[in-house]
């Protein structure tokens, strides 16, 4: 679990979900690497995102913040 906020001032709870849900399967096949599904949740929103395995090393809150933010567009 990763909590981050947006530039909105909104805070995110993000949460690894154990497989990739059939509506992205699709999707996550055609990636050229391997990807999880990422379950983020504001409480008032709502967003699945599809990130590299070990996202909690390298990426940081700003970069999960825009990550969000584009998938709620």
């Amino acid at each position: 679990m990763r909590t981050v906020r947006d530039a909105r001032g909104i805070s995110w709870i993000c949460l690894e979900m154990p497989v990739v849900p059939v509506d992205y399967r699709v999707v996550a096949t055609a990636s050229p690497t391997d990807v999880i599904a990422v379950e983020c949740n504001s409480g008032a929103e709502h967003v699945l995102v599809l990130l590299a395995p070990g996202r909690d090393d390298h990426m940081t809150d700003d970069e999960l913040s825009a990550t969000i933010t584009s998938a709620t567009r």
